[in-house]
């Protein structure tokens, strides 16, 4: 008998448990590639040479950055990736996007970027966008590169005029730590 009610007991706290939830309203909707034009992948080939077990930050991923290039008051998308071409997508609204790197020239030439940040860095009333590079990739020398808005919907890579570098210690980047200093250089500093 006790087991009968103990069995009973147990059941109706389990039927209690499994009550349903009120659902409140929906906070997210999915948008697929298709629909919002933003079809940026991250893929990631594993290899024999290059992997996680040769690379200890081999799955810590790119980067996003979120800003308005193009000062039409839309948030625009810059997206890192590790093994492929780095993305820009400008807002056309209605979460609608489009994606304008080769017109902007901001793919980047730079194996493996690790972060973005996008920053007004000349003061021009135009948002820049810095990337930082890291890996270990042959051939690469992991600098960092630093893209100038040109006010027109294209960018120039100036790092090398613009920056004193850091090549391949950077994981990411944030635009307050690029620090301006009196020689004209912009410096990165490190924040942990």
């Amino acid at each position: 008998m006790k087991k009968l009610l103990g069995g009973l007991v147990l059941s109706i706290a389990l039927a209690a448990c499994a009550s349903e939830e009120k659902k409140g309203p929906v906070l997210f909707e999915e948008i697929s590639p298709e629909q919002s034009g933003v079809k940026f992948k991250n893929d990631l080939t594993f290899d024999e040479e290059f992997n996680v077990f040769t690379y200890r930050n081999y799955y810590n991923g790119g980067g996003v950055a979120i800003g308005d290039v193009n000062n039409d008051g839309l948030a625009d998308l810059y997206f890192t990736a590790n093994l492929g071409p780095n993305r820009l997508y400008l807002n056309k609204g209605e979460f609608k996007f489009e994606d304008v790197t080769e017109k902007a020239g901001v793919g980047g030439t730079r194996a493996w970027s690790t972060g973005v940040a996008m920053a007004d860095v000349n003061g021009d009333g135009w948002l820049d966008i810095y990337v930082c590079n890291s890996g270990d990739i042959a051939g690469d020398n992991k600098q960092n590169e630093l893209f100038i808005n040109q006010g027109d919907g294209t960018f120039q890579e100036q790092t090398e005029r613009t920056l004193y570098q850091s090549r391949g210690r950077d994981l990411s980047r944030t635009s307050r730590s690029l620090w301006p200093s009196r020689s004209g250089f912009l410096h990165p500093c490190r924040i942990f």
